[in-house]
């Protein structure tokens, strides 16, 4: 399945291209995602708890890239690294057939549509996979937007761990949607 790069307008007129993650992106990819983990209140993690390096930041796009049953993507504009999505397949082989979804959208970009192009990429790639059949993610109820995305792409609330984790003195519910595909 080739689907990649593919070109895209954002809701700023700005041309992102879509793409597979590389090897080479690794330190781009890294600090994109300790920016969006930075002052968040939408993800359980502080950015000094991200636990990867740079070099394991390179294996796991380079284990991503050997997965026939996972994917890693990424969203540029002007050649910086401006959102990521990645679907994992399951190694157990009864939930082979699932993925689960990670992604995040650097701040300045978030509200631009990035977000849904990520995902209907996914998705679309997630349709033609002979072995997946359903993908699913985790999404807090500090997150009203990625909320609202993921059911205009279809997934629904699956279940709700309330109180899952502690934000400035407000416990936040985990949701778990999903879809099949």
């Amino acid at each position: 399945m080739s689907f990649f790069p593919k070109t895209y307008t954002a809701k700023n007129r700005q041309d992102i291209l879509i793409r597979q993650a590389i090897s080479d992106d690794a330190s781009q990819l890294l600090n994109l995602k300790l920016e969006y983990l930075k002052n968040t209140a939408t993800l359980p993690l502080f950015e000094d708890e991200y636990p990867n390096d740079i070099d394991q930041e390179r294996d796991m796009i380079e284990k991503y890239q050997l997965d026939t049953n996972s994917i890693i993507l990424v969203a540029i504009s002007e050649e910086k690294i401006i959102g990521n999505i990645d679907l994992s397949n399951s190694v157990r082989k009864k939930m082979k057939h699932t993925g689960m979804i990670g992604m995040g959208i650097h701040t300045q970009w978030q509200n631009q549509g990035i977000g849904t192009l990520l995902l209907q990429n996914v998705v679309d790639w997630a349709k033609e996979n002979e072995i997946l059949k359903t993908i699913w993610l985790e999404v807090y109820a500090s997150n009203p937007s990625g909320i609202a995305l993921y059911q205009k792409m279809k997934f629904q609330k699956r279940g709700i761990i309330p109180n899952f984790f502690l934000e400035k003195e407000n416990y936040i519910d985990k949701i778990i949607m999903s879809r099949e595909v």
